[in-house]
């Protein structure tokens, strides 16, 4: 599935994710993580920081009313002088107005393209304690080899690592993944990752959702797969679960074989170098 060939667009800008109750779970976000939250139209935009967003896009959660937290839709920027109708060409996906083009994987998830200047919103006043952008996403998928195949075949993603036929991790550019995926109903996102700056950022963002009345579903600890200080942590509301991700491995050479696992080495020798495992809730 792996293949030389560069991805044809910047990065994973906007995720538009569906909950019940769009304000509580901005309140979570706002109050738990210092993001800045804004409304678009009937959705709300949960604003990362703009220092450290990729390619001059901003990266930002749009949260919609709905059930679960189904991704609606990825969102990809890709340059303002990028031939849109070229773009969908290449990923056989169709154009979706003047400024975007859409595809769609066998499963139902949705991938759009749009240029960077429609993306762009102003960046929010600074704060040690906000993450510094959304680098990833986990996705279920009923049927994650082809799905997989969906992301390096056609959108010419990279394959980074593996666990047998189960668990995939992809990347866009350097960084070991952009979109990972793993078995489940389709579309539903296991997590969201969010960059914060190191291991020193985990102490003050940890001890201010304490204060603020949240929990640490599972970590510190650090993944096997991309080398990443990880800790999760679940909106109540609507059980969509953060990840505040540090220090992931970059991948630079573009012809880099994928690292594969067996399917049983997930618990013992990917999921935690350090050691313990996670709660029943992290696994569904």
């Amino acid at each position: 599935m792996d293949g030389p060939q560069p991805a044809p667009f910047g990065t994973l800008n906007r995720i538009a994710v569906t909950v019940p109750d769009p304000q509580a779970t901005a309140r979570f976000l706002a109050d738990g993580f210092d993001f800045e939250v804004r409304q678009a139209g009937p959705r709300l935009l949960v604003v990362c920081d703009g220092e450290y967003a990729a390619d001059g896009g901003q990266g930002a959660i749009e949260l919609v009313e709905g059930p679960g937290h189904v991704v609606e839709r990825l969102v990809f920027g890709v340059p303002d002088a990028v031939d849109l109708d070229e773009l969908a060409a290449a990923v056989d996906g169709k154009r979706d107005g003047d400024a975007s083009v859409r595809v769609t994987d066998p499963t139902g998830i949705v991938v759009s393209f749009e240029p960077w200047s429609l993306l762009q919103v102003a960046a929010p006043a600074p704060s040690v304690l906000r993450p510094r952008r959304m680098g990833h996403v986990n996705l279920k998928s009923p049927r994650p080899p082809e799905t997989a195949e969906f992301f390096t075949g056609r959108l010419h993603l990279r394959l980074s690592e593996y666990v047998g036929e189960a668990l995939y991790w992809m990347r866009t550019h350097t960084e070991h993944h952009t979109v990972a995926l793993r078995p489940g109903e389709p579309s539903v996102a296991h997590h969201l990752g969010l960059e914060i700056a190191g291991w020193h950022a985990y102490q003050p963002l940890l001890d201010h959702l304490g204060n603020a009345g949240y929990r640490a579903e599972y970590g510190p600890g650090r993944h096997r797969p991309g080398r990443s200080l990880f800790t999760y942590v679940v909106d109540p509301s609507s059980g969509l679960r953060i990840e505040l991700y540090a220090d992931m491995t970059h991948i630079t050479d573009p012809h880099a074989a994928p690292i594969g696992w067996e399917p049983g080495d997930r618990m013992t020798k990917t999921l935690n170098t350090w050691g313990p495992t996670p709660p029943e809730s992290f696994l569904a």
